[in-house]
């Protein structure tokens, strides 16, 4: 059984701001800690913004997975790290609910057999 996704191409864009190495290595790792191993993560996209109005930070994760699943989800705070942190946990969440309705379905189809 895999327990982590290993090698996974990720891509960490900023719109309005530069990103700073040491974000782009917070984020990397908030992807690499997903050790989840249904659906497979094939590329992971991060896009962070800086909004103009009221200094928020927005984080969007989209994962490609295999099987033509695509995953996605955002956040907002006032601070980067801390979007970062509540749309891996969001995207994480949205993984494990998506392997229990797989399971789910896959013992139903067992049982009828």
């Amino acid at each position: 059984m895999q327990t982590a996704n290993v090698n996974v191409p990720v891509r960490v864009d900023g719109r309005h701001f530069a990103v700073s190495e040491a974000i782009r290595q917070h984020a990397v790792h908030k992807i690499d800690q997903l050790h989840l191993d249904y659906p497979r993560i094939i590329e992971a996209h991060i896009v962070l913004d800086l909004q103009k109005h009221g200094n928020r930070h927005f984080a969007e994760i989209i994962l490609h997975c295999a099987g033509h699943i695509t995953l996605e989800a955002s956040a907002t705070t006032n601070d980067i790290y801390a979007s970062i942190d509540s749309v891996a946990a969001k995207i994480a969440q949205q993984m494990r609910k998506y392997k229990t309705r797989h399971l789910a379905a896959y013992r139903a189809h067992q049982k009828a057999a």
